[in-house]
């Protein structure tokens, strides 16, 4: 009779030691490697990545115990001196269908209303770059948070309060 084995190789990855607030830089304090069977669905940061991760900017919460995952970083400390950012949230149709990824550079434009004693103006549009996106549940929403100028935060919060804002995905420039 003939037993077989298996060996699994695990690999080195990087997981979060201490709850990141969002916005706070990385320190290697914050991580940890962890060992785990390499798998195509894990979104992993492998653990001889170190020197990449410190220095950059968790864009959502991190919690301990967790697996570090790339899209949750950034390059630059947000909101940026002069910036807010604002949770937008839109159904299918106030964006484009292709995926919104951080640091995409788009443009909020106001749905205003007209009525009948004044027609539309020019739409009104805000500038802003996706800090981060949560995708609904097969329903075609999302939530996006945008960076927008300070000046523009309060314009920006209140039209998303009101259903009023539509994102287009920009060139940048």
């Amino acid at each position: 009779m003939a037993l077989f084995g298996y060996v699994s190789r695990t690999q080195p990855y990087l997981a979060v030691g201490r709850d990141v607030p969002v916005g706070a830089q990385i320190t290697a304090a914050d991580l940890v490697t962890v060992h785990l069977n390499p798998d195509p669905g894990i979104g992993g940061v492998p653990g001889d990545r170190t020197d990449q991760v410190i220095g950059k900017y968790a864009s959502v919460a991190l919690l301990s115990g967790t697996l570090l995952n790339a899209n949750a970083l950034v390059d630059k400390p947000f909101p940026a001196p002069g910036e807010q950012v604002v949770g937008v949230s839109l159904k299918a149709g106030q964006m484009p269908s292709a995926p919104l990824r951080p640091g995409a550079s788009v443009l909020l434009v106001s749905t205003e209303e007209s009525t009948q004693d004044k027609p539309a103006a020019a739409a009104p549009t805000i500038r802003a770059t996706v800090v981060h996106v949560i995708a609904g549940a097969r329903d075609g929403t999302a939530t996006v948070s945008v960076a927008v100028r300070e000046s523009d935060g309060p314009v920006v919060a209140r039209l998303a309060a009101q259903g009023r804002l539509v994102l287009t995905l920009t060139s940048g420039s």
